[in-house]
């Protein structure tokens, strides 16, 4: 079996984020050797447990969710229903043996801070170097 050069992503995203997701990952793209997919959601509070491990199923080597601040949802409780699932889909990953370093919730303020760059930065290294998945 061959195994895969380039890491890839899948990046779950509030449409209301869009911009500012593109910036920030052209920033963390550095070395080139990433393949982002991204998926604008209506609100981030739609996305599924089933949506964040059929990405992984589906050749990411790891999927983020990039959110509004909880209180600041345009649909009130979104940016609260997306936490709760993405650390369930991190409980089943860690329950199988995939870690659940493998799917990340981003809350991104309208500036986000150095502190949220680098979270991100550091969590794309971390998924360049974690196997991929079997």
């Amino acid at each position: 079996m061959r195994k895969k050069q380039e890491k890839e992503i899948t990046i779950f995203y509030c449409t209301h984020q869009g911009e500012r997701v593109t910036q920030i990952l052209k920033g963390v793209n550095g070395s080139g050797m990433l393949k982002v997919r991204k998926v604008a959601l209506p609100c981030s509070g739609k996305l599924e447990v089933f949506q964040l491990t059929r990405a992984l199923e589906n050749g990411a080597d790891g999927v983020a969710l990039f959110g509004c601040p909880e209180g600041e949802c345009r649909y009130v409780v979104g940016s609260s229903r997306a936490k709760g699932r993405v650390s369930y889909a991190g409980k089943i990953l860690e329950a199988i043996g995939l870690g659940k370093e493998r799917v990340r919730r981003f809350v991104l303020e309208s500036q986000p801070s150095q502190e949220t760059l680098k979270a991100i930065s550091d969590w794309v290294e971390k998924v360049r170097t974690m196997g991929s998945i079997p």
